[in-house]
């Protein structure tokens, strides 16, 4: 016969172990974190909440999405622009702050009337002013050829007026000597063609504050919108909206309906994660254990993530963190010549990153290769960075 006691006390002494450590570790290592998608705790959820939970970018009718009132300042420009104004926007924000979703958003409202548009996602790094040319007439449907720059630009202007998005902008360029001839040629064509079109660039924060300092490319554009992380009311809204969205009815025995109080237990998590959608999906995942009821879930504290890994790395590690912060991703290619130094040193660095578990490789065949930080850490990560002065 079972032992009874054994029976109630073994998954109680789980629940212990996961959520209620001693105050001596109250720590999530870093690690622990960045391979989190890999682990078998998080492979045995409910398809439904993973999906609910999904951290990549949402289409523009996506009911996972909430509403920010960024799109109404977007929308604003878009309205002067088409009143005949001479408008342009960048827009930017730290990595995981959700630009793509909200260039979804925004091309799904403009879509509601008769106006011509296209995102141009840039998914590998622009090598030089035909590439570029290459790029955009693609994506435009213009005719495929070896455009001359004025040529081009006059073909551009003899287009439909059309809403231009170019999403990644941090894939623009790489910091080299001939970065300045294609910045020159994407600075031509916008100037060229503001007021005909409108322009909209989407770029992780890092990137455009490199790209405006180095290359003074705030100039191309009538205006700026920094995108700001979500504050706690904002994240506790879109952490419901997920559960719900799950089919979840209560945490902690509290009606969805009624955990927008700032004593919730998911007000707790909205302050941990400090406005950074990626930290607060996973803080929701790794801290949660499905109820005895049935569509509950209860939700324990978030613990502060364990910096120490980062403490340790080498300064020529911190500085490639930086880098690959304002390239987007690095190939070793790539490293080599921003660090001067032999291909197979850049190698050994980016894939002892990665086995630490800060890098992702990305080996599909657009991405060359490239290293590019773990997106459930890299707001972690930047910070770190800022912190210590390899970045601003």
């Amino acid at each position: 016969m079972p032992n009874i006691s054994n029976w109630f006390t073994q998954p109680w002494q789980q629940i212990k172990q996961r959520f209620m450590s001693s105050n001596d570790d109250r720590m999530v290592p870093l690690d622990q974190v960045s391979r989190f998608y890999q682990s078998d705790f998080y492979q045995s959820l409910d398809a439904n909440l993973k999906s609910a939970f999904y951290d990549g970018p949402l289409g523009g009718l996506d009911s996972r999405v909430i509403h920010r009132k960024d799109v109404d300042t977007l929308m604003s420009y878009y309205k002067l622009w088409q009143q005949g104004r001479n408008i342009s926007c960048a827009l930017y924000g730290e990595k995981g702050t959700g630009l793509s979703t909200l260039m979804n958003v925004l091309i799904q409202e403009i879509k509601q009337g008769d106006q011509a548009y296209k995102i141009i996602s840039l998914e590998k790094r622009i090598q030089s002013e035909q590439d570029f040319l290459n790029t955009l007439s693609k994506s435009l449907g213009m005719k495929e050829k070896a455009y001359k720059l004025d040529e081009f630009i006059t073909c551009l202007l003899q287009l439909p007026p059309t809403v231009i998005a170019v999403d990644n902008l941090h894939f623009l360029v790489q910091r080299t000597l001939n970065a300045q001839a294609v910045v020159d040629s994407v600075s031509a064509i916008i100037i060229a063609t503001s007021g005909h079109h409108f322009w909209l660039l989407a770029s992780e924060e890092q990137a455009w504050r490199r790209l405006c300092y180095g290359y003074d490319f705030e100039q191309l554009v009538s205006h700026q919108h920094h995108v700001a992380n979500f504050n706690e009311r904002d994240m506790r809204e879109l952490l419901i909206n997920r559960f719900a969205y799950a089919g979840f009815h209560t945490i902690n025995d509290i009606p969805t309906e009624k955990l927008h109080s700032e004593k919730s237990p998911i007000n707790h998590i909205a302050r941990r994660c400090k406005g950074c959608v990626e930290l607060g999906l996973f803080y929701c995942l790794n801290n949660l254990t499905y109820g005895t009821k049935p569509q509950s879930i209860l939700l324990m504290p978030a613990d502060e993530i364990d910096m120490a890994s980062l403490k340790k790395l080498s300064q020529k590690s911190l500085f490639t963190l930086a880098e690959i912060s304002t390239h987007g991703q690095l190939s070793p290619k790539e490293h080599s010549k921003v660090f001067r130094m032999e291909i197979t040193e850049s190698k050994r660095l980016l894939e002892h990153l990665r086995g630490l578990g800060v890098l992702d490789k990305n080996e599909d065949a657009n991405s060359h290769d490239g290293y590019s930080l773990k997106l459930i850490i890299s707001a972690v990560v930047i910070r770190y960075l800022i912190s210590m002065n390899y970045l601003y």
